[in-house]
């Protein structure tokens, strides 16, 4: 991703959670007379039409990552997709898991490239007042490679995890309407995992039912890592986005 993209994304994030903040100052007295003692819970399995774009590097070498959706649909061997949140009161926790097997042959350097990649998301909810929440958390990362070069043949593995603590803000209009928005980003790594890892997902959604939603949305989920040298190296600095459908289901 270039420059002039990761800085003005930076912007966006940076600006939301300035706002953010400033809702917390102002709102936070009022909600603690009005929130709820009961557990809710949300489950929401979905789909993602991903695209991938950047470098991997496994034990010092280096391949090019630009598949379109349907070259990774093509390319998928198993993937799955889905959240849980749980709540009570104004405080909850969610958990967020992506995970894909992938193969595929990249023209710079010609090799096959074999990539099975974990992103699980466990954070922390505080509810300000009822569109705006503060999360905070971490997500483990697991990146399984395997780079097959052509000419001369070479075969390198290799597995990393890394673990990237965040914090974000997530903004919602009111759920109990038929159609409703909503808006999360959220900022990372910070040098303790991925130099920098960031998302951002606004969402519409319409409520079929009491109890189910239909979920519609885009995201950008980009991570910046990078361990080792020489012929120990490895670094995975790719940006994920597509469209996303989910069926949220709450009890």
């Amino acid at each position: 991703m270039s420059s002039s993209v990761q800085r003005n994304t930076l912007t966006v994030t940076g600006a939301c959670l300035i706002f953010f903040m400033m809702v917390c100052n102002s709102t936070h007295s009022v909600l603690a007379q009005t929130q709820s003692e009961d557990w809710k819970f949300r489950v929401v399995p979905y789909l993602m039409g991903a695209s991938m774009d950047g470098k991997t590097t496994i034990r010092g070498r280096e391949a090019t990552i630009d598949l379109s959706a349907g070259e990774i649909f093509d390319n998928l061997k198993f993937g799955f997709m889905g959240y849980f949140e749980a709540s009570k009161g104004p405080w909850g926790f969610g958990s967020d898991t992506i995970y894909m097997a992938l193969g595929t042959f990249t023209e710079v350097p010609p090799a096959n490239v074999d990539v099975k990649q974990l992103a699980w998301t466990f954070w922390g909810i505080r509810e300000i007042n009822p569109w705006a929440d503060l999360v905070f958390g971490a997500r483990w990362n697991r990146i399984e490679g395997e780079l097959d070069f052509k000419g001369p043949d070479i075969q390198v593995r290799d597995t990393k995890n890394w673990v990237d603590p965040l914090v974000g803000v997530r903004l919602s209009s009111d759920r109990s309407r038929r159609f409703h928005a909503g808006f999360l980003a959220d900022i990372g790594g910070f040098g303790l995992g991925s130099d920098l890892a960031w998302e951002i997902f606004p969402t519409v959604g319409v409520n079929l039912g009491r109890h189910a939603t239909a979920t519609f949305g885009y995201r950008w989920l980009d991570m910046d890592y990078e361990t080792g040298e020489g012929n120990e190296r490895f670094g995975y600095d790719v940006l994920i986005q597509g469209p996303a459908f989910g069926l949220s289901f709450s009890f």
